[in-house]
């Protein structure tokens, strides 16, 4: 996409921010740079558990410890701090969702549930009623907008890659809303995460060699297993409960744990001793039954898009991209088809390894994020 004529989009000196602050690095330099532009700064955390119930570990973002470490960053630049309650949201949009999917034979990514439906809207709403024009973080993600005056309208914001390719977390952001992005800032988009903490230790900060919370930040101090196994109902064990394991003929070979705790492409803790690398290859948590197979049978070339959010005008017919359907994974061109019901069909240029349903799949041209959805499911190719 020719971004001439973009320029990034941060705000001015003397607008009003407020700053989703984790107690991490990276929001509280967020929010200390805004203040050196000479913003006013607010400082919002969100309290996503209720800590007599859940602990949600030292790593968690979402610990007390982060919330005191927030608060200390706002009083050393001068900025009121406000928590924000959000355990009944979080707990209904993003760890119950998060369970069923798994009991469904799919793997989800909660962090891109949190960012569409709890921290960008709630934040964002807050700020908005404390009165502030923008809502910051400390994502590694760029807004860029329209330079100079425009003939109609207002001047178009998008969504673009960090510029440091190991720290971009575009991918996690796809389910923002299109309107919403001009509200929206992203100061450390053009920096790399050791310079981040290099800013920090300049600062003074106490948090500037504080460690990363993990992507999972409601799963504590124990396994995914054992916190599937204490969320789910009283009915809904299928999936659970140890199952055969099967091999590609279908001939079972073992015993699995529960095919809710699987998920495609695994190889560690998989218990197949088939005498060769054996990856899960499907899940059936309906029949609780484990697949495994040879590496070549988790390549897929087409699979559908749910939930599709797109950040540009939505298009009308087929359109090129480059798309990820991981967060590590390298971005592979292909073809985006829009269907009705807010869904896509997606063609690889060259089959992808493990397509995994509950992943988020994100369009891109060159660095804009075009917008993205939720990978419903594989088509199976016809047998020759």
């Amino acid at each position: 996409m020719d971004l001439t004529g973009y320029e990034d989009y941060l705000p001015a000196p003397g607008e009003s921010v407020a700053v989703a602050m984790s107690g991490g690095v990276d929001s509280s330099v967020a929010a200390c740079l805004l203040a050196e532009r000479r913003c006013r700064v607010i400082g919002l955390t969100l309290k996503m558990f209720c800590y007599s119930e859940t602990d949600p570990g030292e790593r968690s973002c979402c610990n007390l410890e982060s919330i005191a470490d927030a608060r200390a960053v706002c009083a050393s630049i001068g900025a009121a701090h406000y928590v924000l309650e959000s355990t009944g949201p979080f707990r209904e949009l993003v760890i119950e969702p998060f369970v069923r999917d798994y009991l469904a034979g799919r793997t989800p990514n909660p962090c891109v549930n949190c960012n569409t439906f709890i921290k960008f809207p709630h934040a964002l709403a807050r700020a908005r009623a404390l009165g502030a024009e923008r809502l910051a973080t400390g994502h590694y993600a760029r807004l860029l907008v329209q330079s100079g005056p425009v003939a109609k309208g207002e001047r178009e914001v998008l969504l673009a890659r960090g510029l440091d390719p190991a720290k971009d977390q575009s991918y996690f952001l796809w389910g923002l809303e299109r309107r919403d992005l001009k509200h929206y800032a992203f100061p450390l988009g053009g920096m790399d995460k050791a310079t981040v903490r290099r800013i920090a230790g300049g600062l003074g900060l106490t948090v500037s060699q504080k460690k990363e919370s993990q992507e999972v930040c409601f799963l504590g101090q124990g396994s995914l297993e054992q916190f599937i196994q204490q969320h789910v109902g009283s009915g809904d064990t299928a999936g659970t409960v140890p199952g055969p394991l099967l091999d590609e003929s279908g001939r079972r070979i073992g015993t699995h744990r529960g095919a809710a705790f699987y998920t495609l492409g695994q190889r560690r803790g998989v218990g197949a001793a088939t005498g060769q690398p054996a990856y899960v290859i499907a899940v059936d948590t309906a029949s609780n039954t484990v697949v495994v197979g040879s590496q070549e049978r988790l390549f897929s070339a087409v699979f559908l898009v749910s939930r599709i959010n797109y950040l540009l005008r939505a298009p009308e017919s087929e359109f090129e991209a480059w798309i990820k359907v991981r967060y590590r994974h390298k971005p592979v061109h292909g073809r985006v088809t829009p269907l009705e019901g807010n869904r896509a069909r997606v063609v690889f240029d060259t089959p992808q390894r493990a397509v995994t349903p509950g992943q988020s799949a994100v369009f891109y041209s060159d660095s804009v994020v075009l917008g993205g959805g939720v990978i419903d499911s594989l088509e199976t190719p016809e047998p020759d």
